[in-house]
């Protein structure tokens, strides 16, 4: 379990970089984190491993337009589920 966290850790700062390096918010991003990754993590075991980032991408860009983040990611979950069945 130590791992993880450390795993988490290193994420948050690499993370943080890359927010600093393109003069971003990160704030959405740390608020939603752990539903994102487990967004990333159904896309991925479900239908699409390449597709899971690009969601989450796209998920970026709703956000920047002013959507919140925790409502696209509700959308993007129901659609998994449809889209699965």
């Amino acid at each position: 379990m130590a791992d993880e966290a450390k795993k988490m850790e290193i994420m948050g700062e690499w993370l943080d970089a890359v927010a600093d390096e393109l003069d971003i918010d990160s704030a959405p991003f740390k608020d939603n984190r752990d539903e994102l990754l487990n967004l990333t993590a159904k896309i991925a075991h479900g239908p699409s491993r390449p597709g899971a980032p690009m969601t989450l991408f796209l998920i970026g860009l709703a956000a920047e337009n002013g959507a919140d983040v925790s409502a696209m990611v509700a959308k993007v979950r129901d659609l998994l589920e449809r889209y699965e069945d």
